[in-house]
């Protein structure tokens, strides 16, 4: 009847890319992109240009949410790969958003 929390740490990228690609993507063509990411586990390489109190964000649109512990790790104009959920495109914003996002390599 219920389903077990998803740990995307554990789950194996549904896609592996660019954030760059990521963001093309999503400009592109926001229907499709919705229909191929949405609440799917993926892996993306950017740059860090920016880090708050809950996230930071990857090449000035993707925000990625995360954990205290993570976030500390995160540097400002730095080149990380991370792991996270895709929760979808804020149109308003035109930010793209993931979640339980780790650190895969620094």
């Amino acid at each position: 009847m219920y389903k077990s929390h998803r740990d995307i740490s554990k789950e194996k990228a549904a896609f592996t890319m660019k954030s760059s690609e990521l963001i093309k993507e999503y400009t592109t063509n926001l229907t499709a992109a919705t229909a191929t990411y949405l609440d799917k586990t993926i892996q993306l390489k950017g740059l860090v240009t920016g880090v708050d109190d809950e996230s930071f964000i990857l090449n000035e649109v993707v925000i990625c949410y995360t954990d205290s512990l993570t976030l500390v790790s995160v540097k400002s104009n730095s080149i990380i790969t991370v792991k996270g959920r895709n929760i979808g495109f804020d149109e308003l914003l035109e930010n793209i958003k993931l979640d339980q996002v780790t650190i895969i390599n620094n």
